[in-house]
């Protein structure tokens, strides 16, 4: 069976696929970022602030996936070309075009888990009756944006140069380095076993998540006794 992905027909409608789809999603997130400011009720404002960034970070991804790097998956093949106005008008390599997303989708992943984090410490200061201080809060926020952005910059630093990526490339997959001796198809790879931040990444953040969650839920069942109690 013919790879479809090396097809000129997938060339053609990924891209016209990917800007549609980056028109609407920039659609939608526009209405949802004004109903979150002009709409929020006043004791909704603080979460709402939350809200917010992780919308702009949401959209912050579409903006790449749809208008900036635009990459087109050649499946199987655990890589892929950018046709972004970053590779194809400004001259940036695909590697980095992926790297913007390298970045982009840790900052979802910070944003989800800094609601996560209001919604513990409202319930926490509720069912302990304990104020948790404004410098616990920022210090943890300013730690997590640091170590979910450690990928990215791994990422730029490890196989950004020709003497990372290009050979790491031909020790593991020899077949896709024509891909990358031709800079004019600005190819990029995104094998997790040749890049296992993006493992540890998603791992971590999946872990943490969870442990939060927990925590909030239990802290939820005790403040729901206390109230039932008085």
């Amino acid at each position: 069976m013919p790879n479809l992905s090396l097809h000129p027909l997938w060339h053609t409608a990924m891209p016209a696929y990917q800007h549609a789809v980056g028109v609407v999603t920039h659609l939608i997130s526009a209405l949802a970022l004004y109903l979150m400011i002009k709409k929020t009720l006043p004791g909704g404002r603080a979460f709402a602030r939350y809200l917010i960034v992780l919308q702009i970070s949401i959209t912050l991804v579409d903006l790449n996936f749809g208008f900036l790097a635009s990459p087109i998956g050649l499946y199987p093949i655990p890589g892929g070309l950018c046709n972004g106005i970053l590779c194809t008008m400004f001259g940036f390599t695909g590697h980095h075009g992926i790297s913007l997303m390298c970045f982009r989708v840790p900052f979802v992943a910070v944003s989800i888990i800094y609601c996560f984090h209001y919604k513990f410490v409202t319930i926490f200061e509720m069912a302990k009756h304990q104020t948790v201080s404004v410098g616990y809060s920022i210090t943890f926020r300013v730690v997590i944006f640091i170590i979910l952005s450690i990928p990215g910059f791994v990422h730029m630093g490890l196989y950004g140069n020709l003497e990372g990526g290009p050979e790491l490339i031909r020790k593991n997959y020899p077949s896709l380095y024509y891909l990358f001796e031709d800079t004019k198809y600005r190819a990029f790879v995104y094998d997790p076993i040749m890049y296992p931040e993006y493992t540890i990444l998603l791992a971590s953040t999946t872990i943490f998540r969870a442990t939060m969650s927990n925590k909030t839920r239990t802290l939820q069942r005790k403040l729901m006794w206390i109230l039932l109690v008085q």
